[in-house]
């Protein structure tokens, strides 16, 4: 009896922990790119959707710190992005045309732009629990055409299976935003 009743709680538990990792990121990466023409990219300053005034450049710089340690790409330093939005008369929260785009590529060298929305950024309190939550999209769009390369959008919250059975705070708010940067750069490189 005490052997069912200690499997019955082992199962409950890995499902329990299976039903806690669910995808949080969807993709979308265009098989007709040759992603090793891409050199050198740009970060377009971040949206942000959030009342959190300073949810997108946090989100932004933990992207560049992550983009930078995979060392696949050169990316540009955000005062050329920002002179080169200046002449095109861009500002941080317009969306630029496909000309526009090509423009920015031509101005800064740069061979694809990323861009991100920070769609979700604070606590969340879903079930009477509350728990840090992060949720951002990110673009690359390459600039000799203006289109379209990658996509992806990333959910995480500082929640876990440890914390719902035995207490304990969520995962700080930087933890749970690189773990969406990181999740959502892992269907990229």
């Amino acid at each position: 009896m005490r052997t069912l009743i200690t499997a019955t709680v082992a199962v409950a538990l890995l499902l329990g922990s299976l039903a806690g990792c669910s995808p949080g990121t969807s993709s979308y990466v265009r098989t007709d790119v040759d992603f090793s023409f891409i050199g050198t990219v740009a970060v377009y300053p971040f949206r942000n959707l959030t009342q959190d005034v300073h949810a997108a450049p946090r989100v932004q710089s933990i992207f560049l710190s992550e983009l930078l340690q995979q060392d696949a790409v050169r990316v540009l330093e955000a005062g050329q992005v920002l002179d080169a939005m200046v002449q095109l008369r861009l500002g941080p929260d317009s969306e630029p045309t496909p000309a526009q785009m090509q423009e920015l590529g031509k101005l800064t060298g740069a061979d694809a732009i990323f861009f991100g929305t920070v769609e979700e950024y604070g606590l969340d309190r879903t079930g009477g629990d509350a728990a840090y939550a992060v949720t951002a999209r990110f673009t690359l769009v390459e600039t000799q055409t203006g289109a379209l390369v990658w996509n992806a959008q990333s959910r995480a919250d500082g929640g876990s299976l440890w914390r719902s059975l035995f207490g304990g705070s969520s995962a700080s708010l930087y933890d749970v935003a690189r773990r969406v940067v990181r999740d959502a750069q892992e269907t990229l490189f």
